[in-house]
């Protein structure tokens, strides 16, 4: 794979309550861009043109910042059918306590009227500790992949390509970048991990397609476990999650 340098950037805004933008004025945000592409080794050229794309990191200040972030929550609210309202919040909430431990990436469609057709987040985080994961679903990763008390991961979420946009390889140029960014991160994590719908056939073979396991997840039999498996079933979903992993090389992370 040939692309240019993704070094982590910080967004160091504190966007608070979103305002109002007009659309025009968010495509009209700046922001660092890199092209990221798999080039054929004898012939020099782009494979898949079909993904004609650029991947970049989302970064700014203030209002320009906010606008960016708006612009991928929607992709990402058109691609689920989920309140794009929602999804910001979410966003800005993860830079607030994530700060440069996180990183979100966007794709962007080349020529003189630039458009996202995807995006995704990736965070850096511990896999013990006061700074570990509190969200149920990501508190259970280290454990399932034998991390030690030092160790660290990345956290992959919010992937999403515009339904008129798949199957043309923006989820492989999105996965491509988060690859070379997590290279790039400080502590270097030792793996990626994600979680996905276990009916979602598509997705899972695309995760597949570029070197993410399967991880069978042991059951948390204790009062906390079955009080949380009875308010999924309750209140949640009720989509069984499929926990998997694409190990970066950092042995001594793991326990043997």
């Amino acid at each position: 794979m040939a692309s240019a340098s993704l070094a982590p950037r910080r967004a160091t805004a504190r966007p608070g309550r979103v305002s109002s933008r007009s659309r025009a004025a968010s495509r009209a945000t700046p922001r660092r861009v890199v092209v990221v592409g798999v080039v054929d080794a004898e012939s020099g050229e782009t494979k898949d043109d079909r993904a004609d794309v650029r991947v970049g990191q989302v970064s700014g200040e203030g209002d320009a910042l906010v606008a960016s972030l708006r612009r991928c929550a929607d992709v990402t609210a058109r691609a689920f059918g989920d309140d794009g309202v929602a999804v910001l919040d979410g966003m800005v909430r993860k830079i607030r306590y994530s700060g440069e431990a996180f990183a979100l990436l966007e794709a962007t469609t080349r020529g003189e009227e630039e458009e996202v057709v995807g995006c995704v987040d990736l965070t850096r985080l511990p896999a013990y500790g006061p700074k570990a994961s509190k969200e149920t679903l990501v508190q259970r990763v280290p454990e399932a992949l034998g991390l030690t008390e030092q160790g660290h991961f990345a956290y992959l979420s919010g992937m999403a390509v515009l339904p008129d946009c798949r199957r043309m390889g923006v989820g492989a140029r999105l996965l491509e970048a988060c690859d070379e960014y997590a290279g790039r991160m400080d502590p270097k994590p030792a793996a990626i991990a994600l979680h996905v719908d276990a009916d979602n056939e598509a997705a899972i073979g695309l995760y597949q397609k570029y070197g993410y396991a399967k991880i069978i997840e042991r059951e948390v039999d204790d009062a906390f476990g079955r009080l949380n498996r009875a308010f999924v079933k309750a209140f949640g979903s009720g989509k069984k999650k499929v926990l998997m992993v694409r190990w970066l090389g950092n042995r001594e992370q793991r326990r043997e």
